[in-house]
């Protein structure tokens, strides 16, 4: 796990590997992913483009699978459908974004389950047999 630490002037956060140092802003690829979010000693990052799926929702874990394996992280999760309007609100931080539909993590009723509309930044649930894009978070205490 990375530790962070925030530079309020600069809206910087720094990621100190094992080794060495290395200074990023909002948008930066830090360990496998792009940071864009930080705020509350939290830092929020999207796996790669490349890394992103698209599944139902009973698959919808193949996402963090595809991202674990491509970066020593193994802290991968499906967003839940707060951590997913979060990931909307700060798309422009994102290496890019399909302008379709995402899977949250979080379940409506037994038959459906939250997903964010990323052409409106909307949140609806609907039926987990339906197929959308999936693309794993990391959440980083500095």
């Amino acid at each position: 796990m990375a530790d962070l630490t925030s530079n309020q002037v600069c809206n910087i956060c720094c990621i100190h590997y094992n080794a060495g140092l290395r200074c990023c802003a909002l948008g930066s690829l830090v360990e496998g992913g792009y940071l864009f979010n930080k705020g509350g000693r939290q830092a929020w990052i999207v796996a790669c483009s490349s890394r992103q799926v698209t599944r139902t929702w009973a698959s919808r874990d193949d996402a963090v699978t595809v991202a674990q394996a491509s970066n020593a992280c193994g802290d991968w999760f499906v967003p839940s459908k707060t951590d997913l309007q979060l990931g909307y609100d700060c798309k422009s931080f994102w290496d890019s974004f399909s302008s379709a539909n995402y899977w949250s993590s979080t379940e409506a009723t037994a038959t459906n389950a939250w997903r964010g509309a990323f052409n409106c930044g909307n949140i609806f649930n609907c039926p987990k047999t339906c197929t959308y894009c999936v693309r794993a978070i990391r959440r980083v205490l500095y």
